[in-house]
């Protein structure tokens, strides 16, 4: 290998979508490994689900990793629904709303592993929420300040009075 060779080599090494270009990686099919593994009993390992993630962090295209990150919250069967929620909090893509909504509407049954009461768990989607800023997400945590549960409406009247929003 001569040395324009070798450097450019090197250049393509240090750029990651070059790298995926040359592997015929693109945004469908990582968004797909990553969704799949995430579905298959190979997610509750650890050392997998950090290489998952690893994917994850490397995604420049906000669209591509919101989507990703969107559907892995509201997937069951892992144990990074905290960890998830925080990176969307984040990124605070407005393409989030509706899969917390979803959470929100739905309960907290699979998040039982957390050991956390109502309160706590809304508590990751209040930040997430308060982040993305718009004025859909803030008329989510309004909406759900008057939620039945009361952990919920707690949480979401908690956040609007420390967004000084009444």
């Amino acid at each position: 290998m001569d040395k324009s060779q070798r450097t450019l080599l090197d250049t393509i090494r240090a750029n990651l979508s070059e790298r995926h270009q040359l592997a015929g990686i693109d945004a469908d099919s990582l968004k797909n490994y990553i969704l799949g593994e995430m579905q298959t009993d190979i997610a509750s390992d650890e050392d997998n689900w950090m290489s998952l993630d690893g994917m994850i962090g490397c995604i420049k295209d906000e669209h591509v990793k919101a989507y990703i990150l969107n559907n892995l919250l509201i997937m069951p069967g892992h144990y990074h629904h905290q960890e998830i929620t925080r990176k969307i909090q984040h990124l605070g893509h407005p393409s989030s709303i509706p899969c917390i909504r979803t959470m929100l509407e739905n309960g907290f049954d699979t998040l039982q592993y957390t050991c956390s009461e109502d309160e706590v768990i809304a508590k990751w989607f209040s930040h997430a929420l308060a982040d993305i800023g718009t004025p859909a997400s803030i008329a989510l945590i309004r909406e759900f300040a008057s939620s039945p549960n009361e952990g919920i409406a707690a949480e979401m009247r908690y956040r609007l009075e420390q967004l000084g929003i009444s």
